[in-house]
Order: C-alpha cells, then sequence, then structure tokens
C-alpha cells in the first residue's frame, strides 16, 4: 500500500532521515523513537508537506512526491501541534475543515462527531475543551475525507491516563480497515495497538516487526530484584537499571542483563518499553 524507498530527508549536513525503506499495509504501525530520531519529519514526508532530498514514496505503485495531490486525497492528518479556532464550535470547526476538503455531505459532520464522542459537545467553544477533547476533534477532521492513510504524530503528548486510553482505543478501531501510523517516543500508546513498530534511531531504521517479536528476543534479558540501598548503588555501576523503587527499606528494582547478573536476580517478563530497551543496551554492546 504504502512504500518508502531507501527515504532521505538532509538539512545541510544532518540526516534527519537516513536510508529508511518500509512497506506498509492495512493495520495500526507505530514510528517508535525518541526524541529528535526523525519521526516527524518521516510523517511531513508521508504527509507530503515536504519532499525527501533522495528516495521515492510510493501510494499503491503511485510516486507521491511527484504527484502529491493522490495523498492528498486519501491522507488523514494530525499533526503533533494540532492547534483549534478557539472560539469556533465543534460542529463550526468541522464545516470549516469540510469545506476545505471538499465535504458537503452535512451527516458526515454529526457522524465524526459521535465517533469520537463529542457529539454532546457539538455546539461548545474548542476554548472549553480539554486536551483529550481537542485530539478527538483533530482526529474527526483527519477522518473528514474517509481517508485510506491516517497519520497520527504524538497523539497523546500532555494527555491525562483516561484521555490517553480513550484515544488508543480510537486509533485501534479506526486501523481494522486503513492504515494507521502513529508516531510516538511513549511506548506504552502502542504497545497492545500497533500490530507492527518501525523503530527509528538517529534517523535510520533500525527494526521493524512485531510487538511479539520485540518481546520474544528479549526472553531471559530483564531481571528484578529487591536489594538494600547500598548494594543498589554498587550495581548500579556494571548493570543497566531499567526501574528502581523504593519500598520498606529496600529497593526494588528491575533491570537487563544478557544473563542473570547476581544470584538473587530473578527473570522476570518484559514490557515492551523494557524490551526495546534491552535491544538498544545489546546493540550498544555489539557496537562497542
Amino acid at each position: 500500500m504504502l512504500q518508502m524507498q531507501d527515504v532521505v530527508k538532509r538539512f545541510g549536513k544532518l540526516n534527519a532521515v537516513d536510508g529508511v525503506t518500509l512497506d506498509l499495509q492495512p493495520g495500526v504501525v507505530g514510528l517508535i523513537g525518541h526524541n529528535g530520531a526523525g519521526k516527524s519529519t518521516l510523517m511531513q514526508m508521508l504527509a507530503t508537506l515536504c519532499k525527501p532530498t533522495s528516495g521515492a514514496i510510493l501510494l499503491d505503485g503511485q510516486d507521491i512526491v511527484a504527484r502529491p495531490a493522490l495523498m492528498r486525497g486519501r491522507l488523514g492528518y494530525l499533526p503533533q501541534d494540532f492547534g483549534v479556532y478557539a472560539h469556533l464550535t465543534a460542529l463550526e470547526f468541522l464545516q470549516y475543515f469540510a469545506a476545505l476538503k471538499g465535504v458537503r455531505d452535512a451527516r458526515r459532520l454529526h457522524e465524526l462527531l459521535s465517533l469520537v464522542n463529542l457529539h454532546e459537545q457539538a455546539h461548545r467553544p474548542a476554548m472549553t475543551f480539554s486536551g483529550g477533547m481537542r485530539q478527538r476533534l483533530g482526529i474527526a477532521q483527519a477522518l473528514l475525507n474517509d481517508p485510506d492513510v491516517l497519520i497520527v504524530d504524538e497523539p497523546t503528548a500532555g494527555l491525562d491516563p483516561e484521555e490517553r486510553l480513550r484515544l488508543r482505543h480510537l486509533l485501534g478501531d479506526l486501523g481494522r480497515r486503513r492504515l494507521v501510523i502513529v508516531s510516538t517516543h511513549i511506548v506504552s500508546d502502542v504497545e497492545n495497538l500497533a500490530s507492527h513498530l518501525a523503530i527509528l534511531r538517529q534517523g535510520r531504521l533500525v527494526a521493524f516487526e512485531t510487538p511479539e517479536a520485540v518481546l520474544a528476543r528479549a526472553a531471559g534479558q530483564v531481571w528484578a530484584a529487591s536489594l538494600a540501598p547500598a548494594d543498589y548503588e554498587a550495581l548500579r555501576q556494571h548493570v543497566h537499571v531499567l526501574q528502581a523503587q523504593p519500598q520498606g527499606g529496600r529497593m526494588q528494582v528491575r533491570m537487563v542483563h544478557p544473563r542473570q547478573p547476581f544470584a538473587e536476580a530473578q527473570p522476570v517478563q518484559a514490557s515492551l518499553e523494557e524490551a526495546l530497551m534491552a535491544q538498544r543496551y545489546a546493540d550498544a554492546r555489539v557496537a562497542a
């Protein structure tokens, strides 16, 4: 469906995106990477907001760099910094974007407000909305043209836990019949949502695989132990600590190590974030 072939985006001497090749099909894809990894730049190229320095981006075999209108007619996009017109109501906001996109079916606006659970707030000014409500309104505007490709960039940044959960459920439902690309550095946002993860590091694609594959590779590398504070301080000198929580005068520690680091350490099931950290440390050991 959507293919990237050796895509490069250069700013001066910096390769913000460095030779990314991907073949994406319908479903939810999590684009994972730290801040500055190149996620937003890649999203902007997919959304035809900027052109790659080199490489090709194809939608169903058609070059969207040469013919951006092909993508724009089938695209829904929610950028990281999504603003609303504060004095417009939710319905007026959608009417404005519907006019820009050539959507003339008024029923579509009400359907979308219901889909994102804002139908009861249709006539409220957007300035009164919470962060999560604004993000859901942003999703609604991105869906106005019933897109085949939906791109959302850092959709849960700044949201409270309840709003994050609600937005993740919505994105999961949307991914059942279209390609949804969720760019985030918050791994929990896509842990139970994405069918595949595309992992960027310093502009390069270092992995494209299922969450299950990432977790399987981390088996036997994440450990837990309860330590005295002095022992914990000593441990930090030679083991990568993932979490450390004081409890009852001791430190409850989760750590990553290729083998049992000491006798009291017990193997535990890694979270997806821990599995990704384990892989990063493994790559660093190989590079060293």
